[in-house]
């Protein structure tokens, strides 16, 4: 019975990956990353300008004021128009973060499923037991028995 288990432990394949490293070379992430910087540029823009009518307004404000020809209802009007411009701007830069967000999930989700299919591929088909993310911060020990099966998963993705 105990040699039983000895070559049942020396069968067990445990190997590492190291999925920053096969992400960074996908050259799909590249155009997400371009795609990405397009819009952000984009939408920068639009807030520079937003970000410009306010401060017109706020120029227009101070130069009434320090002119003393401001009417009461001219002041509430102005002082009014200076507060929704900058809840719009807060709004827009809120919800253009939260936009490229999701825009960035949705556009990579597809690659780090290639990547996550592509390791359980590798591992079902050279017998792995365990494969573990070797920048995951998990791992307490990495015995030199490990296989780095980084070049198997990118063989597999068809990148070098």
């Amino acid at each position: 019975m105990g040699s039983m288990a000895v070559s049942a432990q020396s069968t067990l394949k445990f190997g590492h990956v190291n999925t920053q490293a096969i992400l960074s070379l996908m050259p799909e992430l590249k155009t997400i990353d371009e795609q990405l910087q397009t819009e952000y540029t984009t939408l920068e823009g639009q807030l520079t300008n937003m970000q410009e009518d306010l401060q017109g307004l706020q120029k227009q404000y101070i130069t009434k004021m320090q002119s003393g020809t401001f009417t009461p209802e001219e002041r509430v009007a102005l002082e009014t128009q200076l507060q929704e411009g900058n809840s719009k701007v807060q709004t827009f830069y809120q919800q253009s973060q939260q936009s490229l967000q999701q825009k960035e999930q949705t556009l990579k989700r597809p690659v780090f499923d290639k990547v996550s299919k592509a390791i359980q591929e590798v591992g079902a088909e050279n017998g792995y037991l365990y494969i573990f993310e070797e920048t995951g911060g998990l791992t307490v020990f990495k015995s030199e028995k490990s296989i780095d099966v980084s070049d198997l998963v990118k063989a597999k993705l068809g990148i070098q």
